[in-house]
């Protein structure tokens, strides 16, 4: 399959900011193994869309200290947003999807809180406001 340049560039940039979005998160949790489920895993292959897609199986990895820093990082890639899908393995069928854009100017959130523990239900992040993809 031949790539037009643009492609290429968009590829070795969806590389880059993955391999940051993982340095970040394994100071915090394990990534998901062929052998066993980890704390989270990023979607590996460039699909043509400016993001990099990161699910995450434990709710600990939205702290706002870990999703801010994860904003600093896509800052530095302008266009691109990084997209957390919430997929705790316990409550796959019995939680709707939700999860977050982190953009360079700001944070979508569309995470359904009341699902969550209680220590995770006032969760906030600075400069987000709620909302879907479409926002």
């Amino acid at each position: 399959m031949s790539h037009n340049g643009g492609d290429e560039v968009q590829a070795e940039t969806f590389d880059r900011l993955s391999d940051r979005v993982g340095k970040l998160l394994e100071q915090f949790g394990r990534h998901d193994s062929l052998l066993e489920m980890g704390d989270y895993s990023i979607y590996g292959d460039y699909w043509g869309f400016p993001q990099v897609k990161v699910t995450v199986e434990s709710l600990e990895l939205l702290r706002p200290d870990i999703v801010e820093r994860l904003q600093r990082i896509v800052a530095d890639f302008p266009g691109w947003e990084i997209v957390v899908a919430v997929a705790v393995p316990e409550h796959i069928s019995d939680w709707p999807d939700m999860g977050l854009y982190i953009r360079p100017n700001e944070i979508i959130d569309g995470l359904q809180r009341r699902y969550f523990p209680a220590e995770y239900q006032t969760i906030e992040y600075a400069g987000s406001r709620r909302g879907t993809e479409q926002d």
